[in-house]
């Protein structure tokens, strides 16, 4: 049996590695001062060894532990069976002083605000007096949400051409709302349906009222309100007219609305 074994000097802490067949007699011979390359570092204990069947195989694992990554390899083995206490290095000493100076820093400044309290008197608060030099930042105002912002825009005038554009494009959102409501659909084919002018008339009516309800409900501005009564009121006026005009004299055209009529949006 052939063996490669590692010996550590306790007088010097240096690593030794060699290769023999009777690992007790050389054990022996190292620690007997017979090795002139071992006699200064008596005693020497043994940190590793492996035994092989051939001497080759002994042979190759000495030079594989005189390399580098043989070296590291018995480093690690090194800390595993006979770790040594870390000493601490420059840079944790500096670390440990600055940490040192600064917890005595902080303490020789709550040390000279004491003082100083205690010399003023308990008539002083100086804590007080420190915190009304750094006050603290009221809260910002408040900012607008953007549905606020919306509103303001809603209710800023931009001439009366722009309000009337924009009462008529609200009065024909609300009439595609309100076209295909049951009732309304039903009141429009009941006064088309009339045989009578007179029964026309009164359906109209009902049709009218029925209508400008609807929407009115949906309206969301005061302005498209008074709008939808003011055009209500246009239509119910003409259905109190006589069948017969008094004069051939064309009648004055009724003034623009901005809300389209249900005629208007048959039309369309």
């Amino acid at each position: 049996m052939f063996y490669v074994y590692v010996l550590r000097s306790q007088k010097t802490g240096r690593r030794y590695v060699r290769s023999c067949e009777n690992l007790d007699d050389r054990l022996r011979r190292h620690n007997a001062g017979e090795s002139k390359a071992t006699k200064h570092g008596i005693p020497w204990t043994l940190l590793h060894s492996e035994g092989f069947l051939t001497r080759p195989e002994a042979v190759t694992k000495e030079r594989y532990y005189k390399t580098g990554r043989g070296r590291d390899e018995l480093d690690r083995l090194d800390l595993e069976r006979s770790p040594r206490r870390l000493t601490p290095t420059m840079s944790g000493n500096k670390e440990m002083t600055l940490i040192r100076l600064v917890i005595l820093a902080a303490i020789g400044g709550a040390t000279l605000t004491l003082s100083a309290q205690e010399a003023a008197g308990p008539d002083v608060d100086l804590t007080s007096k420190r915190n009304e030099q750094n006050p603290t930042p009221s809260n910002p105002s408040a900012v607008p949400e953007l549905s606020q912002l919306d509103e303001i825009f809603k209710q800023t005038s931009l001439g009366k051409t722009a309000d009337a554009y924009r009462l008529h494009t609200e009065g024909r959102k609300l009439h595609n709302q309100v076209v295909n409501d049951p009732e309304v659909v039903a009141a429009k084919k009941a006064a088309e349906s009339s045989r009578t002018d007179l029964e026309k008339r009164q359906r109209l009516r009902d049709y009218y009222n029925i209508y400008y309800e609807r929407m009115k409900a949906r309206a969301e501005s005061p302005e498209m309100k008074i709008a939808l009564d003011a055009s209500k009121a246009a239509h119910l006026t003409l259905l109190n007219q006589s069948r017969v005009r008094p004069s051939p004299s064309p009648a004055p055209a009724p003034a623009a609305s901005p809300v389209p009529s249900p005629a208007d949006e048959n039309e369309h």
